[in-house]
């Protein structure tokens, strides 16, 4: 039979568990035994299970220029006041400044994916990752000029328990009236702490990526990068490429959106001489990989742009006239919650969690 000891101990785990990271962090100054609980990484997994699985007020991460070498880095919180952090040493200094972010760990990058850093801003931890191997030679041909178009994507391999960061890197090489197109990648693991050049199949290397588009993490396990002609999927496991097509049927109105673990857009069409947003995301019917329309957005909301899809039924998107807004498709006929944030160069979505990686250092 349990001690006594032994279940207050695994009740006060049961209880800490579903706190919020703020909450924990202080929990830990609490007592001793509060803060072995929940620095144990057994604790620490708990916990991210249970945060995924409960619908939390959304957060964002906004970058707002104040010049051309200075910015401001805010957390937003859905109902609550923004929290200016502060940047790891180094970082701060890069001028434009780029993110994507896996169970509340953030890959923080200049614009050219060479500097990057792994950073945690709740528990303020990270790690200087080693420099990619792909980079644009210091050193101009007479021949040739190369340019580079260059993005990527973060994710979580649950199979093999690694985070991994795919940089793909799209050469264009001009030889006076002709171009070329290449398209490489190399992909980052945690687990070996190290750079490897993936294979790009010989079909794919002409891809065009989008330079002003996001790379969407799909459950966590497909990064989505988008190109001027259709997609290009990378499954984080088995380390392989894919594509498929954008939807037929209307024009964009997002950026690829991680819809409940599939990959989704917002498209605007005409039917009977209206305007319609809908939601279409890539199912499998049949053993066919096809778009199937989910639902339709109330027709009277005025929405420009989608920017993510928040959980719950809740979008996150662009109004002219009140800013961002968060609609609830759940929810129809109730007025969205209007300007959520105005002012920001860069946004990205994040969820709070206690993961601390091998390396991690504390911010002063």
């Amino acid at each position: 039979m349990a001690s006594i000891n032994q279940l207050a101990e695994d009740l006060i785990f049961e209880i800490l568990s579903w706190l919020p990271v703020l909450s924990l962090l202080r929990c830990t100054s609490v007592c001793k035994s509060w803060k072995s609980i929940i620095s144990n990484p057994y604790f620490i997994q708990a916990h991210l299970a249970i945060s995924q699985k409960k619908q939390h007020p959304f957060s964002t991460l906004r970058v707002v220029s104040k010049s051309d070498e200075s910015q401001d880095l805010f957390m937003d919180t859905l109902g609550e006041n923004s929290v200016k952090l502060s940047l790891p040493r180094y970082i701060s200094d890069v001028p434009q400044l780029f993110f994507r972010s896996c169970n509340g760990l953030v890959i923080l990058s200049d614009i050219h994916v060479v500097v990057l850093y792994i950073w945690n801003p709740l528990t303020r931890s990270f790690k200087l990752l080693p420099k990619p191997r792909v980079v644009k030679p210091r050193r101009k041909s007479r021949l040739y000029r190369l340019e580079f178009v260059v993005n990527f994507g973060f994710g979580f391999d649950s199979v093999s328990n690694d985070y991994k960061i795919l940089r793909v890197v799209l050469v264009k090489i001009n030889l006076g009236v002709e171009k070329r197109f290449q398209l490489v990648a190399e992909l980052y693991s945690f687990n070996t702490d190290s750079w490897t050049v993936i294979m790009v199949p010989e079909e794919m290397r002409g891809f065009r990526q989008d330079p002003l588009s996001e790379c969407v993490c799909v459950g966590s396990r497909v990064l989505c990068f988008q190109g001027t002609n259709g997609i290009l999927l990378f499954n984080l496991h088995n380390e392989v490429f894919g594509t498929c097509q954008y939807p037929k049927t209307g024009v964009r109105m997002s950026d690829a959106l991680d819809f409940e673990g599939s990959i989704g857009f917002i498209l605007k069409s005409s039917e009977n001489e209206s305007i319609i947003l809908s939601l279409w995301t890539l199912a499998n019917v049949g053993g066919n990989i096809i778009w199937t329309k989910k639902f339709n957005i109330e027709p009277h909301m005025k929405i420009d742009h989608v920017l993510f899809y928040l959980g719950d039924g809740q979008f996150l998107a662009k109004d002219d006239g009140a800013g961002y807004i968060v609609y609830h498709d759940r929810k129809k006929g109730t007025p969205p919650l209007s300007c959520v944030f105005r002012e920001f160069t860069y946004v990205a979505q994040i969820s709070g969690s206690l993961v601390s990686l091998e390396g991690f250092e504390q911010q002063d």
